[in-house]
């Protein structure tokens, strides 16, 4: 069988309030329209800031339901809010996450964590916001996430996640606003330690970098809105550009992924525009 190709597109970061970081979602419109990739996924901050504003929810499912190919969504902390132990309301869109804003994302873009098969796949992608939440939700994804390992059977498995679950390893697990919470880290040691897992693809970072750990192919997709300096977005290894990335999932477990630069695109950095785009913060 032909590799199963998959599309992923992160940090769109759209809103209806503003046409900073439009220029460069217009010009993704044809590569969507003419891709023959088999899924679409999108990594989260679909949103500019979903958290405060419902429009942007609006804009962003009516943006991305023109394209002839479903798109796949996760949530990112844009779009559903932060951390509560990191949450800082003064600051952009700090606020954390709740019920309240989790059901309103799901009624603009889907369920928040889902699967796809194929027959040598199983590709997994979870709402990374809600780990150390301490919502119910946050339980019921652990338990959920558990059944798709234990019934993937001899499935490889590539998860989607908006932040990294670590940047180079599971420890240590300082909690930082990059990575997943690490109060999960027991929970997805299981995940981690699966022979069968093969790809953590993930974004948050506005950074692509390409990594190892173990079998496991660490993958940071870049933002198509903007990258971020130093002063924001500590220096990691990654690189700070624009564009969306291709991965290549073979029938052996072997990964391929390639970053795709959109024509035309621009490289703006937040911090030239950050009172613009987040007046109050």
């Amino acid at each position: 069988m032909p590799p199963f190709r998959i599309l992923q597109i992160s940090d769109t970061h759209l809103s209806p309030r503003t046409e900073h970081f439009r220029l460069n979602n217009d010009l993704m419109r044809e590569p969507l329209r003419q891709c023959d990739h088999d899924l679409i996924v999108h990594t989260g901050d679909i949103t500019l800031d979903g958290v405060r504003y419902e429009e942007d929810h609006a804009y962003c499912r009516d943006f991305f339901g023109q394209f002839p190919k479903q798109v796949w969504f996760i949530p990112g902390n844009h779009d559903v809010g932060d951390n509560p132990a990191l949450s800082k309301p003064e600051q952009m869109n700090g606020s954390a996450i709740n019920l309240g804003r989790l059901e309103r994302y799901r009624r603009f873009f889907g369920p928040d964590r889902w699967s796809f098969d194929t027959p040598a796949w199983r590709v997994i992608a979870i709402n990374s916001m809600l780990v150390g939440s301490g919502l119910d939700e946050e339980q019921a994804q652990f338990d959920w996430m558990d059944q798709q390992l234990a019934s993937a059977e001899s499935r490889y498995i590539a998860l989607f996640t908006h932040q990294p679950l670590f940047i180079d390893e599971p420890e240590p697990t300082e909690r930082t606003y990059w990575t997943v919470d690490p109060s999960g880290g027991r929970r997805f040691r299981s995940l981690v330690e699966d022979s069968r897992l093969r790809l953590i693809a993930s974004g948050h970072l506005h950074q692509q970098r390409s990594r190892r750990y173990g079998g496991i192919a660490l993958e940071w997709g870049p933002s198509v809105a903007f990258t971020t300096r130093e002063a924001l977005v500590p220096e990691m290894g990654g690189s700070r550009q624009v564009g969306h990335a291709e991965h290549t999932l073979h029938d052996d477990g072997r990964i391929e992924t390639r970053v795709l630069h959109i024509p035309g695109s621009v490289t703006s950095y937040l911090d030239d525009m950050i009172e613009e785009v987040y007046p109050t913060h």
